[in-house]
């Protein structure tokens, strides 16, 4: 009798154990990276542009149709354009196929370069790109070194700026690409292009691994696909996007990972290994970005809340709690010892000295007052508006999936008992961790990105959770709505991941790109370029002009003098203001303000004194500040500036509301509302009436001041004005019909429109129109509109613009809709128009 061998079927691999996780984790970071990818090549124009051509073709053949069948009715005739429609895209699928591919290239094409490389996304990208350019180049991220400072020269012309000491992103970029580059080799702007999907490998493996290893595989892939699909971070960390985003989410997740995996230590010595692994990526987060300060904060206040906690379970239940005390202290004491070490070997004191001021500016981010006597930039910006809970729940994901994950969070801390070391020590730590965040939300709704970890998380480990507490009742009916729950909700996760690709585009274009050649090749290499902040990271990076502000430095005065010379119908003002900041910025102010130490009557004096002449504005100088500062100051002002150029937007009629909120701030109100109740009313008119304002005036102020609540002084500081409407149209037997429903009668120079809500013909306040290069105003006594009416006609065709009749003779609208008609000092340089997109570049004649 013959005995068989034992054949061992037994896999080599534990499939629970590695397979099922492994597989899962390919998953999750394929997703990821697909829907991060569409910037590459935008798969999603070859659907528009399949929608595109089959309509013209379906437009032809009802055209062909219509010809051949004039007599037949409506319904005939479209059945008849379905059929031919239908033969024809079965005859010519070749033909159609390349009429797709052509419009398919040409909607890809605008955001892309002659190579085919899409543009980096945003504006901050090309900004920090000019910095690994400036590593890769230089060996460091300043265009200069002054004084061991890192210089950029191209911003806040004419003098540049000292760059703060978040070098690491620049300098592991370009080391990475030197060795990239001995393999493979690859533009560097390409390069930069593709390291955000380098970086979100990272981030997705390491949030995979760290909820896997405490949550649970099931645990791991529902965090990932909340954190890396939701709509306010996806865009954030796509291919193109070349920012911080995706490491201020990585960095502060493996300190609180390492921080939480201290509490499991089997000894001493890989506790402290593990605080000191926490600190030190607290420390490299700190050589990364300003907010580095959050990461140690979340960990700070988990402790003091674990020590009340233990505190009340000594009052209350009498527990001998010395020992987790003494463990909890000494955590917290080796990791702020260990951060405080790690921050000054990566960044020296200077995170440490400006600690302060970075908590001050994130208590008052958002305000339009922040103390001083100039607007708060910041509270324009739109990504900094202060969330609710609706739109925090959008951002996260949706209210669906934000409702989730709060309940989810709710459950596990009701049943925090019934886990121990790190797990139970994590439930607190997001805890704090959301709460931070959540608070921050209302002071800018763009610190929802922060909220997704906490928020994934408890998602993910909760509802792991409860489906182990439901499977375990082994009934066929609740596995059943298990699953369906679990396909709702992946279904949540494609949903927004598809939503949010489709929408990602690049803000630059070929016609900004072609724009931004033209400054580079055909203006002097000092020139200045004169704008609205937004595009002056790519005025420095793409054109290699100084700017006078950027996105890095739009929180400055630069902005309130920038949006006073758009804004004003002075052109001698808006010459006089871009000289002096042309010039120096602000130092004229600084140096008047820095003798007489008055911050209002310092800025009254020099809004007074750029529209003098020369040898009158030395003189009043020569009544508040001595000779040699006199001369300072006159040379700032009224001295010829380098060659300069203004350049100018559609994008910017969106931006309109707040350009005109810091270019109509009024500083009297301001001080009013800083000072009404802390010193005497005599007081304070007396100086009010020291400064030039007339005491019935100032009295007024000072009544209105005394109304207006807290909650009301932005709109009493300053106003907002926006376009209301602007439209085209064409005249017909001397009536002009625009889009927008307006009627102009050319005959009676009439303009109104018709109400179907109010039953009634509505007329604006005025009408301007161009005669020349001068507008002319209509007044109508019967008005019953706030806004004016602007016609401008050209040839046969018109334009009309509905807005405030303060904003029709502003710099901007001369500029934008009038080519600078009638200006003395804006020359016509070069300029780029593609379908709703103009671009307009002038040369400012300084004489």
């Amino acid at each position: 009798m013959s005995i068989k061998p034992k054949i061992n079927l037994k896999c080599p691999l534990d499939v629970k154990k590695y397979v099922i996780p492994a597989i899962s984790l390919l998953f999750v970071l394929s997703l990821n990276i697909y829907y991060r990818s569409f910037p590459i090549n935008f798969p999603q124009f070859k659907k528009q542009a399949r929608d595109s051509v089959e309509q013209k073709l379906y437009l032809n053949a009802a055209l062909e149709i219509d010809k051949r069948f004039e007599g037949f009715s409506g319904p005939a005739k479209q059945s008849l354009v379905r059929t031919f429609f239908s033969d024809y895209k079965k005859k010519a699928k070749l033909e159609i196929k390349k009429q797709i591919d052509e419009e398919y290239l040409k909607l890809k094409d605008r955001y892309q370069d002659k190579y085919g490389q899409t543009y980096l996304m945003e504006l901050d990208c090309w900004h920090w790109g000019r910095y690994v350019e400036n590593v890769y180049r230089l060996g460091h991220p300043g265009d200069v070194v002054i004084n061991g400072k890192q210089r950029d020269t191209l911003m806040n012309a004419p003098f540049g700026q000292d760059i703060s000491w978040h070098f690491f992103l620049f300098y592991f970029s370009a080391f990475f690409y030197k060795f990239v580059n001995l393999w493979v080799n690859v533009a560097l702007y390409t390069f930069l292009f593709y390291l955000p999907l380098f970086f979100i490998t990272i981030f997705i493996v390491t949030l995979y691994l760290f909820c896997s290893r405490l949550y649970g595989t099931l645990a791991a892939v529902i965090s990932c696909f909340f954190v890396g699909l939701a709509p306010m971070f996806l865009p954030r960390s796509c291919a193109g996007w070349f920012d911080m985003d995706i490491l201020n989410l990585l960095l502060p997740l493996l300190a609180v990972f390492s921080y939480l995996m201290a509490y499991e230590a089997p000894n001493l010595k890989s506790k402290i290994l593990r605080i000191a692994l926490s600190s030190f990526w607290a420390g490299l987060f700190s050589f990364t970005w300003g907010g580095w300060w959050f990461a140690v904060l979340i960990i700070l206040l988990y402790e003091i809340y674990t020590f009340a906690d233990l505190v009340s379970m000594r009052l209350q239940y009498k527990e001998n709690i010395s020992l987790n005390l003494r463990q909890h202290l000494i955590s917290l004491a080796l990791f702020l010892s260990f951060t405080l070490f790690w921050v000054i070997v990566f960044s020296r004191l200077e995170p440490i000295r400006f600690l302060y001021s970075d908590l001050k500016k994130a208590l008052t981010l958002n305000l339009a007052s922040t103390g001083s006597v100039w607007p708060n930039t910041f509270s324009t910006v739109g990504e900094l508006k202060e969330g609710n809970f609706l739109s925090i729940g959008h951002a996260v994901g949706g209210n669906l999936l934000f409702l989730l994950s709060l309940f989810a969070m709710l459950f596990l801390v009701w049943n925090n008992n019934r886990y121990s070391g790190a797990k139970r020590e994590s439930i607190f730590l997001f805890i704090v961790w959301f709460f931070i965040f959540f608070l921050a939300c209302f002071k800018g709704i763009r610190f929802t990105v922060f909220l997704l970890i906490p928020l994934g998380i408890f998602l993910g480990w909760g509802t792991g959770e409860i489906l182990k507490l439901a499977w375990a009742k082994k009934k066929i009916w609740i596995n059943v709505l298990l699953i369906v729950f679990l396909l709702i909700l992946g279904n949540e996760f494609i949903i927004n991941g598809s939503r949010v690709a489709v929408e990602t585009i690049p803000l630059m274009d070929d016609s900004w790109y072609s724009v931004l050649t033209v400054l580079k090749d055909k203006t002097p290499p000092q020139a200045i370029i004169n704008s609205w902040w937004d595009f002056g990271d790519w005025f420095k990076a793409v054109a290699n002009r100084r700017v006078i502000f950027d996105g890095q430095s739009q929180d400055t005065p630069r902005a309130y003098w920038m949006a006073r010379a758009i804004l004003t119908d002075n052109e001698q003002e808006s010459i006089g203001i871009l000289r002096m900041l042309n010039n120096g910025g602000n130092r004229a102010y600084e140096i008047i303000n820095g003798y007489i130490k008055d911050p209002l009557e310092s800025l009254l004096l020099v809004k007074e004194i750029i529209m003098l002449e020369p040898q009158k504005g030395r003189e009043e100088l020569l009544t508040f500040l001595p000779p040699h500062l006199v001369e300072q100051v006159v040379k700032l002002i009224y001295a010829k500036p380098p060659a300069a150029y203004f350049v100018i937007d559609s994008s910017m009629i969106g931006k309109m509301a707040s350009i005109s909120f810091l270019g109509n701030w009024d500083f009297l109100k301001v001080y009013l509302s800083e000072n009404i109740r802390k010193k005497d009313k005599g007081k304070i008119l007396d100086y009010l009436v020291k400064l030039g304002i007339e005491r019935q005036r100032a009295d007024k102020l000072y009544q209105e001041a005394l109304l207006i609540s807290n909650e009301n002084t932005d709109d009493w500081f300053s106003r907002r004005f926006v376009f209301q409407s602007i439209a085209k149209g064409k005249a017909k037997n001397g009536l002009v019909l625009f889009d927008n429903g307006f009627i102009y009668n050319t005959l009676e120079q009439a303009v109104y429109t018709y109400s179907g809500a109010e039953g009634k013909y509505k007329i604006p306040k005025s009408l301007f129109i161009r005669k020349g290069s001068k507008l002319i105003e209509t007044v109508y006594p019967d008005s019953d509109m706030d806004s004016s009416a602007l016609v401008l006609e050209d040839k046969d065709k018109y334009l009309f613009i509905l807005l405030p009749g303060e904003l029709v003779n502003s710099l901007f609208v001369r500029l934008n809709f009038l080519n600078g008609e009638g200006l003395k000092h804006f020359k016509p340089f070069t300029d780029e128009k593609d379908g709703t997109e103009h671009i307009a570049v002038f040369e400012i004649d300084w004489d």
